[in-house]
């Protein structure tokens, strides 16, 4: 008897470690890792800079980031934005050997007005 009461007690409290650990891990992930970063630029169609990309983000300092998402009334070549957002250490598609096209996650967008 003391036996079943061992493996009963093992086979229902290891679930509970588990989920209790994985809880743990999940809460610990916050918006504080986040790095968001604040710029100004211009939209551009990436055709005019060369590179495949439908829409390129161009900061003032001249660095290319592609939008993983640009608002509709955004889409215009030349359109003067400021952008909140989170560079992502993933490059796109269209990425040049420079190291231009890295994707911006965007937060916040708009005109630079």
């Amino acid at each position: 008897m003391n036996e079943f009461r061992s493996i009963l007690h093992k086979t229902t409290t290891r679930p509970i470690y588990l989920l209790a650990l994985l809880s743990f891990f999940l809460l610990n992930c916050s918006d504080e890792d986040i790095d968001i970063s604040e710029l100004r630029g211009t939209i551009v169609e990436g055709a005019t800079v060369s590179l495949s990309c439908e829409y390129i983000f161009q900061t003032d300092g001249g660095r290319y980031y592609v939008p993983t998402f640009l608002p509709a009334q955004y889409k215009q070549n030349g359109a003067s934005v400021f952008i909140k957002g989170e560079i992502l250490d993933e490059l796109s598609d269209c990425a040049n050997l420079l190291g231009d096209g890295s994707f911006i996650r965007i937060e916040q967008i708009s005109s630079a007005n």
